[in-house]
């Protein structure tokens, strides 16, 4: 271990903005690792809603990773931190939607729920060439009765809604 490390630790610890995106960064990493293990580890294809509920986690993890550079400062950490808190409840409102599709409370898009449709030749060879996929309207795995896109829903309340009580404490203005 390096010799400077527990101050670095101690330095850390004491600027919470720094935490906070470094705290945001890590749950997003950790998100879409699940997401791609559940997809190349277990064969569990995503939907195409699956595929938009990643675009907020991968656009927290970046805005993060930047925001945790030297060069930005407390007030602006809070303002990201804001605008993932937004990302995040955006994305509970989409997993939502992809949640009642698979409850078959509402339709979902009509290239994701398998309606009747006329097809020519050609694009049935096509959809034989391509790797697997899911519809929207089917639950892929489920855990104790709540699928993926549920606890996805159940995730992003809880990272928006922490976002949003750490941008109103005082640590901003301190850091």
């Amino acid at each position: 271990m390096c010799p400077d490390t527990p101050l670095l630790l101690a330095t850390m610890a004491q600027n919470k903005s720094f935490l906070t995106m470094a705290l945001i960064a890590a749950a997003s990493a950790i998100a879409l690792g699940l997401a791609y293990t559940a997809q190349y580890g277990f064969a569990l294809w995503p939907c195409n809603l699956c595929w938009g509920q990643r675009a907020p986690y991968a656009l927290a993890l970046v805005f993060a990773a930047i925001s945790m550079t030297n060069a930005v400062d407390a007030a602006t950490r809070r303002q990201v931190a804001l605008m993932c808190a937004a990302l995040f409840l955006f994305n509970a409102a989409f997993a939502f939607y992809h949640v009642g599709v698979e409850q078959k409370w509402w339709l979902g898009p009509t290239e994701c729920v398998g309606r009747p449709q006329a097809f020519s030749t050609a694009d049935l060879m096509s959809a034989l060439t391509q790797t697997g996929r899911t519809g929207c309207d089917e639950v892929a795995f489920s855990l104790f009765g709540i699928s993926m896109a549920g606890y996805n829903v159940i995730a992003q309340l809880i990272l928006g809604a922490g976002l949003i009580w750490a941008s109103r404490r005082d640590w901003w203005s301190r850091a």
